[in-house]
């Protein structure tokens, strides 16, 4: 039997960077920096494509291309379409706030509001970037 390995990591920074993958650039700036808000950190250009960097609390949603597409597609759907990473979560204030401005706008509400019944005045929703990439938002109504 062999032993089993394990890893510490020693962070160098206290969030996580998420990298969304797209052929789809301009409607996808369109939706996290002009609707989302997010702050755009910069771009950075790498080998063969490059990414836009925004600011998420502790956090970086990166939007990135690549010269050469990639040969499949976005696939879009959440955890329903497909295994793997399929959504990312955001905590808020006033989600119910949130998904009046998702309702009034042309991005997709994939999952209503709804209630987390342990505990009342927190819930969740699911909306979808113009890709189909799924983001949960959760939070007090």
């Amino acid at each position: 039997m062999g032993s089993v390995v394990a890893v510490r990591f020693d962070l160098l920074t206290p969030g996580i960077e998420v990298g969304l993958v797209t052929t789809n650039l301009d409607k996808m700036v369109a939706f996290y920096e002009g609707f989302l808000q997010l702050e755009l950190q910069g771009e950075v250009e790498f080998p063969g494509g490059s990414q836009r960097r925004y600011s998420l609390g502790k956090n970086v949603v990166k939007l990135v291309t690549f010269d050469s597409p990639p040969p499949q597609p976005a696939a879009p759907g959440g955890g329903r379409a497909q295994a793997g990473v399929r959504y990312f979560t955001i905590g808020v204030q006033h989600l119910n706030a949130v998904a009046a401005a998702f309702a009034e706008s042309e991005y997709e509400i994939v999952e209503p509001v709804t209630e987390f019944a342990p505990v009342p005045g927190m819930g969740w929703m699911f909306v979808a970037d113009p890709d189909g990439n799924w983001i949960e938002l959760f939070g007090t109504l």
